[in-house]
């Protein structure tokens, strides 16, 4: 891929500092971290899952444990989105990627609520993914769109 193509797919590349991207990787860890605070024991619960499956041949419900870690990060990790967005525009002036956060968010937090369903045995880890991807799929749809007639 050429300079040119590049910049047309993904904008013209700025030089300096990339703050808001240190600033989202400080936030990862500080996700990571309060869930391994929530749940001290995610490294044994998954390796005991793990096991289960791959001894049983079957892919078997995981604990409680690993389902709430995984609605914790995913829903934290959106909402760093959110937070994310507003640095970026504070910081940046860069409407089109507030934008890209924002709708990684609603997908991101969209997918811990739909794994709370599955927690509460509202839907299947089936019917969760097909949900997550008709959405995501919206979103992109949505973000090129707006980005065709408003973010030129």
């Amino acid at each position: 891929m050429n300079t040119r193509e590049r910049d047309a797919c993904f904008g013209e590349r700025r030089l300096g500092r990339d703050y808001s991207g240190l600033i989202s990787f400080g936030m990862f860890l500080i996700i990571v971290g309060i869930v391994f605070v929530i749940n001290r024991n995610l490294f044994s619960d998954l390796e005991l899952w793990i096991k289960q499956v791959t001894e049983e041949q079957v892919l078997t419900r995981p604990p409680e444990s690993l389902i709430t870690s995984a609605m914790i990060f995913f829903g934290l990790i959106g909402l760093s989105d959110f937070f994310k967005a507003g640095i970026r525009l504070w910081i940046e002036k860069s409407k089109r990627q507030v934008l890209g956060d924002i709708l990684s968010g609603v997908a991101l937090v969209l997918f811990a609520y739909l794994i709370n369903l599955y927690a509460i045995y509202a839907l299947t880890w089936q019917q969760v993914l097909a949900i997550e991807a008709i959405a995501v799929g919206l979103l992109v749809i949505l973000y090129s769109i707006v980005r065709y007639m408003f973010l030129k």
